[in-house]
């Protein structure tokens, strides 16, 4: 699977709610080109478009609202009956890499990268890189293993993560690695994310869609306060 050039991150925003989420993270994201996706959920029994007829300059004020002063910013609007579905669709056809999720910060001065193996993994490094010359943040890497695991493959994968990164021209001064010692990756990593700016998360499931509505990362992220780029699994 190929690197990672220039990083494309989209980012949902429920367009239907009065008061707007603060999105402090767009102003630091401003070297990475963004996709600003403004989604306006639409009952089951209700026709999208007159949703649409009604509320659509509204749901426009809003996403300039948001908009406004980030001009290399792209925004999409869209009334939808299936969130996850279109957060989907947007990502494939905007060629996004990474969707954001999750909380907001003012910072970015340190960032936790859970890592599961090799699964999508030079796509999270390629993610990680961007983000990573795009601020002045140090970034740890992690990776949890079982009791009847040897330590050695854990570290192995570690060690070698830090390598790609100084192979993208991070300096190793600024990577670190943590090697979890069992028990549940899921609450290890959600312990760790108190300490931490940003989560960059690896998609678990073959789409964003089963992503979102699934399991693991989705307890991840409901269960912590910053926010959460989930690395896309695709070509």
């Amino acid at each position: 699977m190929a690197p990672i050039d220039e990083l494309t991150i989209l980012v949902p925003v429920d367009i239907s709610e009065s008061e707007l989420p603060p999105l402090q993270i767009l102003d630091l994201l401003k070297p990475i080109e963004v996709v600003l996706l403004g989604y306006f959920p639409v009952p089951d029994q209700a026709e999208p478009a007159l949703i649409k007829d009604e509320y659509e300059a509204e749901a426009v004020t809003r996403l300039n609202a948001i908009a406004d002063g980030r001009r290399d910013l792209t925004d999409v609007l869209v009334f939808t009956h299936d969130r996850e579905a279109t957060i989907d669709r947007i990502a494939h056809q905007h060629g996004c890499d990474a969707v954001l999720a999750g909380g907001d910060t003012a910072v970015i001065n340190r960032i936790l990268v859970p890592l599961r193996g090799d699964v999508n993994l030079t796509r999270i490094i390629s993610v990680v890189a961007n983000l990573v010359r795009a601020s002045d943040a140090t970034v740890t890497l992690f990776h949890s293993v079982t009791e009847d695991t040897n330590r050695s493959h854990g570290e192995f994968l570690l060690r070698g993560a830090v390598e790609r990164l100084t192979e993208y021209g991070i300096d190793e001064s600024r990577i670190e690695w943590r090697l979890g010692e069992g028990g549940s990756p899921q609450d290890e990593i959600i312990a760790l994310c108190s300490e931490y700016d940003i989560v960059i998360l690896g998609e678990t499931e073959p789409s964003l869609r089963e992503r979102i509505i699934g399991d693991v990362l989705s307890r991840i992220i409901d269960s912590i306060e910053i926010p959460a780029l989930i690395v896309r699994d695709v070509e």
